[in-house]
């Protein structure tokens, strides 16, 4: 009982020396003069580069530690994680980088990523916590890694937000016979496309072999493809299965249809071929464009996916960031200055109105007069911003692991197999499955 006793003393003792060494870590730091470089993916012809050059001159000339921010244009998310791999290599990195919790997770298993939480929480230099009350957690959660080897790590910033939602078109589900409203249920999702399929006019549901549209409908089936608890992908779960099953009864019953091009979804949705397409928020000025080009003037809404019976509605969450490198205690800080700034209600709100994308604050009211993004009506930008502040609507969001770029790889090519009847349900997701587990393995940390 004595070793035992003493075993429990060590441990309370070395915990509290780390959570004391993890408040100190910045305390007296001096960030004056820092340089920071910023590579991001906003390509140089749009709304969101000029936003992010217009924040990063307000930051340079008001800042009072003459902190100088330089934002480089490094590609789409693909390359930049090929620079990054180079970088870490050269240990020439850059200070903030763009990237999914995926790809900020195969960072830090480099040891090359700062945790926010001890900048967000630091005396000094963090967010006061009746601040924080204002912040949308929801969201910057997706970056807080809750399970092995991260154990609660804040790999990134949440700073550009959209997602996967419900298109409706009402005209066309009232012509059907039903209710002008859309579906509450996933049940009456189904129910709607079979009628458009049977019909003579319409075509079923667009079915999209890819990930994000299959984790949309898992989530509305109540699954996920990770269970942080366990520490497993779990490709092989009832939900798993339920969704899966559902593709293929779709598909064999005329009440959906695959398709080759990408986007061919939301395009037939906007030319008034099918009652409903799942697509990206972003995609609204896209949808609006293409539906003026056929002359579609069907009314139309975003909703959250309807649940199965007892599964509340849920939205799949697409959260690029902004991750902190390590490099020198100054230059941290003066990084996490230039975030903290980001994340300001002034910089949210232009940010937002500028750009169309979602403010990470919940105090942040975007009006008619703030809005200059030209793509996107204000009304869909205040339609979905509804939905993404519904306390009764579920926030899913993909598993923040390295190796879920492989996963995502692997995945579309066991949904064609299963809706073209090469496989097996259970069989090809217990086969995902194992396959998944592999590369969490070898990927994983």
């Amino acid at each position: 009982m004595k070793k035992i006793l003493s075993v429990v003393l060590v441990v309370l003792v070395l915990s509290i020396s780390f959570a004391q060494a993890q408040d100190m870590m910045y305390e007296g730091v001096d960030p004056s003069d820092q340089t920071v470089v910023y590579w991001h993916q906003y390509s140089e012809d749009s709304a969101q580069s000029a936003t992010m050059a217009a924040l990063i001159e307000e930051f340079n000339s008001t800042n009072e530690y003459g902190i100088t921010v330089e934002g480089v244009y490094q590609g789409s998310y693909g390359p930049i994680e090929d620079l990054m791999n180079t970088a870490i290599l050269s240990g020439e990195l850059p200070n903030l980088v763009a990237g999914y919790a995926n790809a900020a997770a195969g960072w830090a298993n480099e040891g090359v990523v700062v945790d926010i939480n001890g900048l967000l929480n630091d005396a000094e230099w963090g967010i006061p916590e009746d601040e924080q009350a204002n912040l949308n957690f929801n969201m910057l959660d997706v970056n807080q890694l809750d399970f092995a080897p991260f154990d609660g790590m804040r790999v990134a910033w949440a700073n550009q937000n959209s997602m996967n939602v419900l298109y409706s078109n009402l005209d066309m589900i009232e012509e059907l016979g039903f209710e002008r409203r859309a579906p509450a249920t996933l049940e009456e999702f189904e129910e709607i496309s079979c009628a458009a399929g049977a019909s003579e006019m319409y075509q079923g549901y667009p079915l999209d072999t890819g990930i994000s549209h299959y984790e949309s409908f898992l989530a509305a089936n109540g699954g996920v493809i990770f269970d942080s608890e366990t520490g497993q992908y779990v490709f092989d779960s009832a939900e798993n299965i339920a969704t899966m099953e559902m593709f293929t009864r779709m598909l064999e019953n005329n009440c959906a249809y695959l398709f080759a091009e990408r986007f061919q979804n939301t395009l037939n949705f906007s030319q008034g071929i099918t009652p409903f397409a799942v697509g990206s928020s972003a995609g609204i000025p896209f949808n609006v464009a293409d539906a003026e080009a056929a002359g579609n003037t069907d009314e139309w809404v975003v909703t959250a996916l309807p649940g199965i019976e007892g599964v509340a509605p849920s939205i799949n969450l697409f959260v690029p960031s902004q991750v902190i490198l390590t490099s020198s205690p100054e230059a941290e800080v003066a990084t996490w200055l230039f975030v903290k700034f980001l994340a300001g209600s002034d910089a949210q709100l232009a940010w937002s109105g500028s750009t169309g994308y979602f403010s990470i604050r919940n105090d942040v009211e975007v009006t008619e007069a703030d809005f200059t993004e030209p793509r996107m009506p204000f009304a869909r930008f205040i339609e979905v911003a509804a939905v993404l502040a519904d306390e009764n609507v579920t926030v899913y969001a993909s598993p923040g692991l390295p190796s879920y770029s492989a996963v995502r790889g692997i995945v579309p090519n066991t949904i064609s197999e299963v809706v073209n009847g090469d496989a097996e349900v259970a069989d090809a997701l217990a086969e995902l499955n194992e396959e998944a587990n592999d590369l969490h393995d070898e990927l994983d940390g």
